[in-house]
């Protein structure tokens, strides 16, 4: 795909809604666009993930796909459709769905992991189109394919000693530690985020930063200040840590370069602006000079790689036994391949136009 991103088989956003646990016939033929046992899937279902893909490119001044992009895209969101219905149907089968209570703390973990309120989560739900119900549902799906990996994959997966030297050893030039910065950073945008404190406007989203630096200023503690009012979740969870830049890190203007080379350890920048978002930057800690990394240093790393390696590569057999094991019909593709000229007559789906001003953050 040349202006849109595919959507991966197996990372279906949990917001958006899957297809339905059980079989029903409330949906018209031309409808259904896929089998899973006897489960149906509808192209109104594939068509909603597809839309808040779309809807988010068209924020960031993306041009509209395609009729051929769309068709393809469809069948390959379809794909991943059809693969969460396979394995969530092993799951079951393995008496592995979830309880009530863990569907509960799922959807609190959801919540806190992008910091929102119970408000900001009814405004999200609206905003996907969504019911509690259905949310729940997904919820409840994506469960019961973690707890299938957990049972049938993660106790298969062994990492020795003598893998660890022997990738410490092969792979020497990786673990360097580069002249550079650790940093913390406060994120403060102008759009819409879903998070508590949220600055809605150019103004709002100056004026809040600005509250930040002087609260700081004053010698609020700089990650509680991060957790409690960035509007980046992500780092807002851990206090603020961006992480590690090397000093000659493109990521940012050479001014910048600059001035954090100028800055001691613990100090913070002034609010600088970098295309619609303002941040507040800290100097965690700053490397000197490059260093060799030693294998007790790195071996947990080390060990999360390999693991990693390993999980990617047993899930994928687990999928592909789920699937062999299912009765599939997939009627989209059948519909296309029946009619090319119009992709099986697939009706088109209404986007905003794409912004001028739109940028990624």
């Amino acid at each position: 795909m040349r202006r849109i991103a595919l959507l991966s088989v197996l990372g279906i956003s949990l917001m958006l809604n899957a297809c339905k646990d059980r079989p029903q016939s409330r949906a018209t033929a031309e409808d259904v666009a896929a089998r899973v046992n006897g489960v149906e899937i509808t192209l109104s279902e594939v068509d909603r993930l597809i839309e808040q893909q779309l809807r988010a490119g068209a924020q960031q001044g993306q041009a509209p796909p395609t009729p051929a992009e769309l068709a393809a895209v469809r069948l390959q969101v379809l794909e991943g459709l059809i693969t969460q219905q396979a394995l969530y149907q092993r799951a079951e089968r393995l008496g592995l769905l979830p309880t009530e209570d863990e569907i509960l703390q799922g959807i609190q973990q959801f919540k806190r992991e992008r910091g929102l309120s119970e408000e900001g989560f009814q405004r999200t739900l609206r905003e996907l189109g969504q019911t509690e119900e259905q949310f729940r549902r997904e919820i409840r799906r994506q469960l019961a394919i973690q707890k299938l990996f957990d049972r049938e994959v993660t106790p298969r997966i062994t990492v020795t000693d003598r893998e660890i030297e022997d990738f410490y050893k092969a792979n020497k030039a990786q673990f360097v530690e580069r002249r550079g910065f650790a940093l913390a950073r406060i994120l403060v945008t102008p759009g819409r985020d879903n998070v508590p404190d949220d600055a809605v406007g150019a103004e709002a989203a100056e004026r809040k930063i600005r509250e930040i630096y002087e609260q700081l200023r004053r010698g609020a503690d700089f990650a509680t200040v991060a957790a409690r009012r960035s509007e980046d979740p992500l780092t807002a969870t851990r206090g603020g840590e961006w992480g590690f830049f090397p000093e000659t890190s493109e990521q940012f203007p050479e001014a910048l370069r600059a001035r954090l080379s100028a800055m001691r350890e613990g100090d913070i920048t002034e609010p600088i602006r970098i295309g619609n978002a303002w941040l507040i930057i800290k100097l965690v800690r700053r490397i000197q000079r490059d260093r060799e990394l030693t294998l007790d240093e790195v071996r947990a790393q080390i060990v999360e790689e390999l693991r990693g390696q390993r999980e990617q590569v047993l899930q994928t057999a687990v999928t592909r036994l789920a699937l062999a094991e299912s009765r599939i019909e997939n009627m989209l593709a059948q519909r296309m391949l029946e009619n090319p000229a119009n992709f099986g007559g697939l009706r088109p789906i209404a986007l905003p136009a794409p912004s001028a001003s739109g940028q990624s953050r």
